[in-house]
């Protein structure tokens, strides 16, 4: 049994921002649609750089603009069963445009913009995911999670790819399911440590599964952002990780389908 869509975010900057006076340079946003009765989630969360100048900014216009370009086609009928590859490296073009203007504006480069970039889209049926860069896409399976992707690192420690790259075509990673996805999560790679298993290259579940468990039975899941800040803050987690850190919650199973 499913009941609606109930969803929950948090990003709190890193132990090492913090202590040179930077903000948080993580951005994730939720969306709920309701196109002729049905329900459709959208799903973005960004990383910006440490490296770039304009990091906090870029994460936040690529995650607007792509709400907002993927909202207008499913707004028009675009069913989420008929989104191809192409439609999906669109809207990062379209995303990547707007950076690129920003970046014009101030005499600035679209670099100075760089972020890691993961969405998710969802509907009754079906559901299309993309990645470029670390961080990761987590779904709920009657058997436990699996990662829709597995980050993505580069040649060097601790390096990644960025929607500015001049390769992030290349680099796009998209997959689409033909099938009900009722759970969901999205990390920046500030709780890759913690959520993931490198080894196996699985995921961590007893990270998630009480997170989950809790927006279940939440009949407000606003009152689980304090919490939720909280923990993401904890000296237990920044015990294993200085980075920022984003977490993205969304859940549609009521709580008589918990897991044991």
């Amino acid at each position: 049994m499913t009941t609606k869509w109930k969803h929950l975010s948090g990003s709190t900057a890193g132990t090492s921002h913090e202590y040179n006076g930077l903000p948080c340079q993580d951005y994730a946003e939720c969306r709920l649609l309701s196109v002729e009765t049905t329900p459709i989630l959208i799903v973005v969360c960004a990383d910006g750089a440490g490296s770039a100048s304009q990091a906090e900014i870029g994460a936040r216009l690529a995650c607007k603009s792509f709400l907002d370009v993927a909202s207008t086609a499913l707004g028009n009928g675009l069913r989420v069963a008929e989104i191809a590859r192409q439609q999906v490296l669109h809207w990062h073009e379209e995303a990547r445009a707007r950076l690129s203007g920003e970046a014009g504006l101030l005499n600035l480069e679209i670099g100075d913009y760089a972020c890691t970039f993961l969405t998710a889209i969802v509907s009754h049926d079906a559901a299309v995911f993309s990645q470029i860069g670390d961080g990761a896409i987590v779904i709920g399976r009657d058997d436990g999670y699996q990662t829709i992707f597995w980050p993505q690192s580069g040649e060097y420690a601790n390096t990644t790819f960025f929607l500015t790259g001049s390769d992030f075509a290349e680099r796009l990673e998209v997959r689409s399911l033909d099938h009900d996805v009722d759970e969901l999560a999205l990390i920046t790679d500030g709780l890759q440590p913690l959520a993931l298993h490198y080894a196996s290259r699985t995921v961590h579940s007893a990270f998630f599964a009480p997170m989950f468990e809790s927006l279940r039975k939440a009949d407000c899941p606003e009152e689980l952002e304090g919490p939720l800040e909280e923990f993401l803050r904890s000296q237990a987690v920044n015990d294993r990780t200085e980075d920022d850190k984003t977490l993205v919650l969304a859940t549609r199973r009521s709580p008589s389908n918990d897991r044991p």
